[in-house]
């Protein structure tokens, strides 16, 4: 039981904005971070019969069933189906278990009959990356581009190498290569953002955004503008955490564009979400049960949403 011996408006105020923050903190994080939260279902019936064994591989290991996920990656491989990201999905489940030395020791010995195959060389110099053996990972990276140059994971953490022995410009050629071969691996474009930060231009990735938005590739205009709306949340954050709410509702604005622009509708949700939040602290409670509206509109599921527009109603 807390004891408050006398009101004090700052002391409020400041206890309002913290309820806020926290709320369209978990907002975002459950929609955006969280691949498999944003199911309209909840996770107990959740059925991931309905997806790729790659992708079930990724659900387990998201709920850190890593021996089920290890079985599944390590069949397709053994069966002649595994691809790199297959093999990524395999070491990520034997590091969750702290079993690499198992996993290398599992990769030497497939290696013995596939000595013409890139993903194992990726999977081998991914063990060595994480056990921060950088000069044969480089080694393996660069073995599995030779046999296989479309190989959009050693392109990446070779960019990952390049930007840790600070030649930026190496690092930003090859993460762009990878996006090139695959502009849905989101993880990507996340790193070529940190990439031009470590270079001192993060706003390079805006001009990549803009630059393919002109020319209309969809695949590519998306994952640049999901790694540029993740950049302007940051600065949204930023803006709402020093008390600037009109700056913030107009970068959250500039998102709802980007999205628009990309067709992320899962994304819109959170955002307006956001915008009505914003709103109804600022005061603007009509504005504010619009975006709540909005909300509804795309997930009318949607609870928190539901309880805002009630409180206002």
């Amino acid at each position: 039981m807390f004891l408050i011996s006398s009101f004090c408006p700052s002391r409020f105020l400041n206890l309002k904005r913290h309820f806020f923050w926290r709320i369209i903190w978990v907002s975002i994080t459950v929609f955006l971070y969280g691949p498999f939260l944003a199911q309209s279902k909840p996770l107990d019936h959740f059925d991931p019969s309905s997806l790729s064994p790659i992708q079930k591989g990724e659900f387990y290991l998201a709920q850190s069933f890593n021996t089920e996920a290890l079985k599944i990656y390590q069949s397709l491989i053994n069966a002649g189906k595994g691809d790199e990201y297959a093999f990524r999905g395999m070491i990520r489940a034997y590091k969750n278990m702290d079993k690499l030395e198992e996993a290398q020791e599992w990769l030497e010995n497939y290696l013995v009959s596939n000595l013409s195959s890139s993903a194992v060389f990726y999977g081998l110099g991914y063990i060595n990356y994480l056990n921060e053996n950088i000069e044969k990972s480089q080694s393996f990276f660069n073995q599995a581009l030779e046999l296989n140059a479309k190989n959009a994971l050693a392109l990446n953490n070779l960019g990952a190498i390049y930007s840790r022995q600070k030649s930026y410009n190496q690092a930003a050629e090859k993460v762009r290569a990878a996006i090139y071969i695959n502009p849905k691996e989101l993880i990507f474009f996340n790193n070529l953002e940190l990439i031009y930060k470590k270079m001192g231009n993060s706003e390079l990735i805006f001009s990549d955004y803009n630059r393919y938005l002109k020319k209309g590739v969809s695949d590519l205009v998306r994952g640049y503008g999901m790694a540029v709306g993740r950049k302007m949340r940051q600065a949204g954050f930023k803006l709402y955490s020093k008390g600037k709410l009109d700056e913030a509702i107009g970068k959250f604005m500039e998102i709802e564009a980007v999205y628009k622009n990309i067709k992320h509708q899962t994304g819109l949700v959170p955002i307006y979400f956001s915008l009505g939040l914003l709103h109804e602290e600022k005061g603007d409670f009509k504005n504010a049960k619009k975006f709540f509206k909005q909300v509804l509109a795309f997930n009318s599921l949607h609870i928190q949403a539901k309880e805002r527009l009630n409180q206002l109603q």
